[in-house]
């Protein structure tokens, strides 16, 4: 869950101001197809001001985490759903009950010690935002159920993939002889999943959820808004994407990117060694977590202005 809730809130709530007025009606009108559209409606509080609700804003916020919501909805599958079955990849909107899990990361192989990574799963974060960014123009010809699918799971993977640890799987013969030993397929160490690191608050957590929770936890939609936003002046807090890198429209390019950036700062020392080995529960640095924090922070604003190019696109 990349990001968890306040990284992806805070994605979509950046991509929505960048968004033209046409792309915004018409994203609003696709979303209201959403099975929980009626529960985000409402949970939106009334302003004390008497003005309206803003709910065409806070509800594409908020369905920029439904794809982590259905993990736990009871009426949706994740056993025996893998990326190499025939309906990994499939389109066919709300009707699909499958959680694809793997749909919100492309993992990268990353090895210092000549390790052979496995082949790669044949369906991923970069086959499905391919996919949908096809399908979502009225021009493809698809329902609006499919392509309010399609949407909400494009508002949640265009932030997944610029999670540098949804891009990338350390893979090392110690790790190998661990799934050997278990009798699974080699992993890797799942983009840090298998890693534990010690922050400076010394709780110790897998080195996937320092990342994932670099920006907090489990957000409102307000809460998000407001973290974007100095209240007083409404200047951002994160700095602005650069413009030609925002442009780039390529999914390969975006996750060759974040694969980049776990390596040489998720993989940093004092999480490997010198000799590219696993430091199991290594406490972070200074240095580290500050530039573990820079670089998410201007991930999530170059993923804000892609998303939100993405959608301008679309939804002419």
């Amino acid at each position: 869950m990349a990001w968890w809730d306040e990284g992806h809130m805070r994605v979509a709530a950046m991509a929505w101001d960048q968004m033209s007025p046409a792309a915004r009606a018409e994203a609003s009108r696709l979303i209201r197809k959403n099975p929980q559209y009626n529960a985000w409606v409402a949970a939106v509080p009334q302003p004390n001001d008497g003005s309206l609700r803003d709910l065409d804003r806070y509800t594409f916020i908020r369905a920029s985490v439904w794809a982590d919501d259905i993990k736990d909805m009871p009426d949706y599958i994740s056993k025996g759903d893998n990326a190499k079955t025939s309906d990994a990849g499939r389109n066919i909107g709300y009707v699909d009950k499958l959680v694809h899990g793997y749909w919100h990361f492309k993992d990268l192989p990353y090895t210092r010690d000549g390790s052979v990574p496995p082949p790669a799963d044949p369906v991923d974060a970069a086959t499905q935002i391919k996919a949908f960014r096809t399908a979502l123009p009225k021009a493809a010809g698809m329902s609006d159920d499919i392509r309010s699918y399609d949407l909400v799971w494009l508002l949640h993977l265009v932030g997944d993939v610029h999670q540098p640890l949804h891009s990338t799987a350390l893979f090392t013969k110690e790790f190998t002889a661990k799934w050997e030993a278990q009798g699974k397929p080699d992993q890797g160490d799942r983009g840090g999943n298998e890693i534990m690191v010690k922050p400076a608050n010394g709780e110790p957590v897998k080195l996937h959820a320092y990342f994932d929770g670099i920006f907090g936890g489990y957000s409102s939609v307000y809460g998000a808004i407001f973290d974007n936003y100095d209240p007083f002046t409404h200047k951002p807090y994160l700095p602005a994407a650069d413009a030609t890198e925002a442009a780039i429209t390529d999914v390969d390019t975006w996750i060759t990117e974040s694969n980049k950036l776990a390596v040489d700062t998720a993989y940093a020392a004092p999480v490997l060694d010198a000799n590219g080995n696993v430091v199991q529960n290594a406490e972070l640095t200074r240095e580290y977590e500050t530039k573990a924090r820079d670089v998410a922070k201007l991930q999530l604003s170059l993923a804000a202005a892609r998303l939100a190019k993405l959608l301008n696109d679309a939804l002419l």
